[in-house]
């Protein structure tokens, strides 16, 4: 059985983790709403799904989009305008202002052509159009598999009449052109739906959940970049090594266990929400009253009797004690302090206030009793 030092020491480091970790989540988010990447990249991830991310969409153009992409069903002879499926599927009453203030179309913006899977899509203003950033931070971040599904029937059988057969989702997706993308993923949907029309919209709801899916990773992939640079940031402006926090916590019992407790009390914290940010900065506050080394404050060497520091020692990047060898390992010490916490980064808030959770519940369970006699 561990014992509890080891096991505060453990609770201690995993706690500055999550919360360095939440922090430059917070961070990451603020990030990316400004530079609209949510909503880049949702459009990004439908127009691959529908048209494959070989032409370019514009945002202006969707309600025309969305008539003559029925008229190629409805109309004969049908029209020769192939239009964008995506922009077809944006430009309908479902999605036209599906998590936007007004309409979709009013967003004088055009994605361009996907270069590559995973990619960022360019994005192009028109030239009288105001200014990018805010159109692109008014974009969708979020469409659900069940809107997409009752987008996807709306557009391929306009001729219902309040019901929706799988006859005529049939017929009509066999009068699409086949030059339109959507038409081989439509069709194969259709035969594995073995002529029921609810199987058919799970199965629609389930291939746009599942490339999404590989869409928020492209998406995670790209912001975890920021995330390093962002928890790089905060750890260097608070001076959170790894190193000094680990030796503080291993050596002095009393903050130690100041650290444990504070830190049991946020383990119900598991993403970067306004309230849960607000207990993380108390207990931080806390365990930093309680001696944890968080800050620039002035390094403990330098406040003994008769100590010689600069502005380096004070700081605790340079040793007041030995000559240019013991300099420049206390700088490769603070340098490998900052790396472990730059990449405690890499797992996330989350898995760390799990691994968090998991250990409070080990803390307070403790050894067990001896026995002391026969019953």
């Amino acid at each position: 059985m561990l014992s509890s030092p080891i096991i505060d020491l453990a609770i201690g480091l995993t706690f500055v983790f999550a919360v360095t970790a939440a922090l430059a989540s917070l961070v990451t988010e603020l990030i990316a709403r400004f530079l609209g990447l949510r909503g880049a990249y949702l459009l990004s991830g439908l127009r691959e799904l529908v048209d494959g991310g070989g032409s370019e969409t514009a945002l202006t153009d969707v309600k025309q989009d969305y008539e003559t992409f029925q008229d190629l069903i409805t109309k004969s002879p049908p029209p020769a305008a192939r239009p964008s499926a995506t922009s077809a599927l944006l430009g309908g009453p479902i999605l036209g202002n599906q998590g936007v203030a007004g309409q979709l179309s009013t967003r004088k913006l055009t994605l361009g052509v996907t270069t590559g899977k995973g990619r960022l899509p360019t994005i192009k203003p028109a030239p009288d159009s105001p200014r990018r950033w805010p159109q692109l931070r008014s974009l969708p971040s979020y469409i659900s598999s069940r809107s997409f599904a009752d987008a996807v029937l709306d557009l391929v059988v306009p001729d219902a009449k309040g019901q929706t057969t799988m006859d005529a989702i049939q017929a009509n997706v066999d009068k699409l052109p086949d030059a339109v993308p959507l038409k081989a993923s439509l069709e194969a949907l259709v035969k594995n739906a073995n002529g029921d029309a609810s199987k058919f919209r799970a199965s629609v709801e389930q291939w746009y959940d599942d490339h999404m899916d590989r869409v928020s990773g492209w998406y995670k992939r790209r912001v975890a970049w920021i995330t390093l640079a962002a928890g790089a940031l905060i750890i260097v402006m608070l001076n959170l090594n790894a190193l000094t926090i680990g030796r503080t916590l291993y050596s002095e019992n009393a903050v130690s266990a100041a650290v444990s407790t504070a830190a049991v009390k946020a383990t119900n914290c598991t993403s970067a929400t306004q309230d849960c940010l607000g207990t993380l900065d108390s207990e931080l506050s806390s365990a930093a009253a309680s001696g944890l080394p968080v800050g620039w404050g002035t390094a403990r060497a330098c406040t003994q009797k008769g100590v010689r520091c600069g502005w380096w020692e004070r700081r605790g990047i340079l040793s007041p004690f030995g000559g240019a060898g013991a300099q420049a390992a206390q700088v490769l010490l603070v340098l490998l302090g900052f790396l472990i916490m730059i990449v405690a980064l890499l797992p996330g808030a989350q898995f760390w206030f799990g691994l968090l959770s998991k250990l409070g519940t080990l803390r307070s369970t403790g050894p067990k009793p001896a026995v002391t006699g026969e019953p």
